[in-house]
This record gives structure tokens, C-alpha cells and sequence, in this order.
């Protein structure tokens, strides 16, 4: 299982986006393997398609193509502690401690911190440096 983050996802919809090619090759290598998606970052991904008067359709897309990954109680206390000891902003938290919670495989990102931390905890890295 890979967990995805906003720049990954959003570069696999959009085919003007600078890392498309990378992504939507990246995600065929993947093949049946499960995709994660944390619903914060799910939010993050249906901002431009909100602004575009495309939310229920793209929320529906991406409901499908992945599993949504909801938050549980102790999860803030975890993110605080990820952000205290990474420095990364809480979208990329949100994603790594998904990765780590779920104990998936690894991230899908093309964040070079995000990238990094989820390296320096023993996962791969999906997107960056194919």
C-alpha cells in the first residue's frame, strides 16, 4: 500500500501539471497495489475542481480511485509530535503519519521534505527521482 499526498494526486488528474508524465507512470507501475488517500488530503485535492463547479464529480473520482484514510481520535496527538520532530507543514504530516499508521509501503509525493521524512522512516518513495 502507498499513501498518496495532494502534489502526487493532482499531478496524476491534470495533464498540464509539470509532473503528469511522472505520476500517471508511476501509478501504472503500481498496478493493483492500494492507494491510500488521508481525507484532509482529499480536501486538498478537490480545491481546484471546487472552484471549477466540478466538487461532487471529482469527489466521486477520487473516491473511487482511492481508499480514504479517516482520521481517529489519537491522530492530532500524533501529527503534533510528527510536526514537532519533522518540521513539516501538517498536509505533509497528515500523509506520513497515514503511511506509518497504516504501515503502508510508502508515499506517493512530489514534496522534497515530505520526501526526505518518509525516507528517514524506512519507506519508499513513489514520484520523485523515476
Amino acid at each position: 500500500m502507498i499513501v498518496a499526498d495532494a502534489s502526487w494526486v493532482i499531478a496524476l488528474r491534470d495533464p498540464k501539471d509539470a509532473h503528469h508524465e511522472v505520476a500517471a507512470d508511476s501509478n501504472q507501475k503500481l498496478g493493483d497495489e492500494a492507494a491510500v488517500l488521508p481525507a484532509v488530503t482529499l480536501a486538498e485535492c478537490l480545491v481546484g475542481p471546487a472552484k471549477l463547479g466540478l466538487l461532487d464529480k471529482a469527489a466521486r473520482d477520487l473516491r473511487a480511485a482511492f481508499e480514504i484514510h479517516e482520521a481517529d481520535v489519537d491522530a492530532p496527538l500524533r501529527w503534533a509530535s510528527l510536526r514537532a520532530s519533522t518540521g513539516l507543514r501538517l498536509p505533509g504530516v497528515i500523509v506520513l503519519d497515514a503511511a506509518i499508521h497504516r504501515e503502508a509501503r510508502g508515499v506517493a509525493t512530489f514534496d522534497d521534505r515530505l520526501a526526505s521524512r518518509a525516507i528517514d522512516r524506512g519507506l519508499v518513495v513513489i514520484g520523485l527521482a523515476q
